[in-house]
């Protein structure tokens, strides 16, 4: 893999701040008309006449990451669960886990790459890189609006970063939903399930309750004796779902409605 990335860009309009026209729109609610477009990855527009290159390991490696794998795997269609029986519920929503785990990871180096980019080549003021106060210094970089900038900063890449989590979060919204539907059937369920006539629950009702509820359960495998231990917790700083000695975090912001539009429809994602 190469580590230099080639970065297309549409001319933007002069700005009357600048007075030229090499500045990035940050904004909150981006289109991304202007790029980036990556060589390699998908047909650059022929107006996309700016060309960058920028030397950066970590970057090509989310860039690959961002076409190859996490874009193919989220624009799968997410199952139905209407149509699907309540003995399939657990599998549907580890199913939604699944998805979830590499867009967590994927968003949370976004927002690592980010700040630490914008104050380099100092640290970032704060270093808890798993709580609130990171994701707003992240949100706050990305609605600066219009920036300056000159070839060999940090802004460009700061841009591409934007980008990259920007689709991925946008991409991952309905296997999002779909989790967040599947722990709202399987918690009704399980608080409106009647008991056997043993006084004990039911076998699907055990495993929704092993899922949503782990820390008084043990998950049973199908067909083996072999256990796992899944841990599920919610609060301020987002969801951690934890199996074994691998842990999801969804952040908050992931979980948290916003009234912000929706992908745009001319977006490349080839």
């Amino acid at each position: 893999m190469s580590l230099d990335v080639q970065i297309y860009l549409k001319p933007r309009p002069i700005s009357s701040v600048f007075g030229h026209s090499n500045y990035l729109p940050f904004q909150w609610n981006p289109d991304f008309k202007y790029g980036p477009f990556f060589a390699g990855y998908g047909t650059i527009p022929s107006n996309a006449t700016e060309v960058y290159t920028i030397h950066s390991p970590d970057l090509s490696a989310g860039i690959a990451a961002f076409h190859n794998e996490l874009i193919p795997s989220l624009q799968d269609e997410p199952p139905d669960p209407k149509k699907a029986s309540r003995s399939l519920w657990p599998n549907i929503y580890e199913l939604g886990v699944a998805k979830l785990k590499p867009v967590t990871q994927f968003l949370q180096d976004s927002e690592d790459h980010v700040n630490r980019l914008y104050y380099a080549p100092f640290s970032p003021p704060l270093q808890a890189e798993d709580g609130p106060e990171w994701h707003k210094l992240f949100f706050s970089i990305l609605v600066r609006r219009d920036v300056e900038f000159h070839y060999g900063d940090n802004e460009l890449e700061i841009f591409v970063w934007a980008y990259l989590h920007y689709m991925v979060f946008y991409v991952s919204l309905p296997w999002n939903r779909l989790g967040k539907e599947m722990y709202r059937r399987m918690e009704a369920y399980i608080t409106n399930t009647p008991f056997s006539a043993e006084g004990s629950l039911s076998i699907e009702a055990y495993r929704a309750n092993a899922l949503v509820f782990p820390s008084m359960y043990t998950t049973l495998g199908n067909t083996d004796d072999q256990h796992s231990s899944v841990k599920f917790s919610k609060n301020n700083r987002g969801a951690r779902i934890c199996n074994g000695d691998s842990c999801t975090v969804t952040p908050a912001f992931l979980l948290r409605r916003r009234k912000r539009s929706m992908m745009p429809d001319d977006a490349d994602l080839a």
